[in-house]
């Protein structure tokens, strides 16, 4: 055989099932590199949320927001077209902790060329766990690398031949027909679909099971917990910050921090996120919307519809969606108060 031939019967091996891959991930987009939107691809797997979404800004634009959000799974779920007067990147994602808070502003006002006029943030109780925070500083690399990527020259378009890629540009299509619990939009929104049943109880029995060993035998108090949000607000002194509590179900709050005797340290969580930050909606406390469980769909994340009310209380507070319990509003003046009266309802 000679070598030309060769060389023409190698090409075509090779060559349809890449333009292939390249046409499917390009109609799907399973990266975020890309804006289009068709039929197919608005239920898209969160498989690596912190490149998703710094690929979606990077490739996108980022010149249309003035609000930035952060925090873990929990706050993925709100809307970010549900802050009443802001124009607001919902770039939150899977266990993102206060050790990766400064990275991710920096990002995207990297890509922004300017700065953020606010940035809201979703603090989870979890986030002061010693060893989750060193587990996950393994598990993620730091924000910068995620951008690092994204600015690689023709980055997007190699994408485009990734087999990974392709595997979720399938499940995709496969969503389309039948959805899976959660999903993304190609409007960055997250949405989860309602479940009951035995179904329900499966989310809710693993989703404790999540963090039996991060807030029962390991846990201990992360000293660096508040280090990192002092390190925030030096870095970024004029910075307009929003800080809030996520919510979880009255299951979760038993299990975690009233059976484990852990009052003193979910006081001391609150108050150092009270004094470092000056005020803090506090939403994880027993309220109409927590101790509900047909608001959740697991023992600790909100249906994306009633995490909505916390775009709602935060920045349309007259809202009479809004439960009135659900929300408050802790200072240096009202903690020592409001932390003795939960005490006695939570303890007794």
């Amino acid at each position: 055989m000679s070598s030309s031939r060769a060389v023409f019967i190698w090409f075509g091996i090779v060559l349809p099932p890449l333009l292939l891959t390249a046409v499917l991930n390009y109609f799907i987009d399973p990266l975020w590199c890309f804006s289009h939107s068709n039929m197919f691809n608005q239920r898209q797997p969160g498989f690596n949320e912190r490149q998703q979404k710094t690929n979606r800004l990077y490739f996108t634009g980022a010149h249309i927001y003035n609000a930035l959000m952060l925090g873990s799974s929990r706050t993925a779920y709100i809307n970010q077209y549900d802050f009443k007067g802001m124009k607001l990147f919902n770039y939150a994602s899977n266990d993102m902790l206060p050790w990766e808070y400064a990275g991710w502003i920096e990002n995207a006002e990297t890509i922004k060329g300017r700065p953020f006029d606010t940035v809201i943030i979703g603090i989870d109780f979890f986030a002061t766990a010693k060893s989750f925070e060193k587990r996950m500083k393994k598990t993620f690399e730091a924000p910068k690398k995620y951008l690092q990527r994204s600015q690689k020259p023709l980055y997007r378009y190699a994408s485009l031949i990734s087999f990974d890629a392709l595997k979720f540009s399938l499940k995709s299509i496969e969503h389309t027909y039948t959805p899976t619990t959660s999903d993304y939009d190609r409007k960055n929104v997250r949405r989860a679909l309602h479940i009951y049943g035995d179904k329900k109880e499966d989310h809710i029995k693993r989703s404790i099971g999540e963090f039996k060993n991060v807030l029962t035998e390991e846990y201990s108090y992360n000293p660096e917990f508040v280090n990192h949000l002092k390190e925030l607000k030096k870095k970024y002194p004029n910075k307009r910050f929003i800080i809030f509590t996520t919510p979880v179900s009255k299951l979760w709050f038993d299990t975690f921090i009233v059976k484990q005797n852990r009052f003193d340290l979910y006081g001391k969580w609150l108050r150092e996120l009270v004094y470092t930050f000056g005020k803090v909606y506090h939403f994880m406390d027993m309220n109409s919307i927590t101790t509900d469980m047909r608001n959740f769909f697991d023992a600790h994340h909100l249906y994306p519809e009633k995490a909505s009310l916390i775009a709602k209380r935060i920045t349309a507070p007259e809202s009479k969606e809004v439960p009135k319990d659900f929300g408050k509003i802790l200072t240096d003046r009202n903690i020592d108060d409001y932390l003795k009266d939960l005490k006695k309802i939570t303890t007794e």
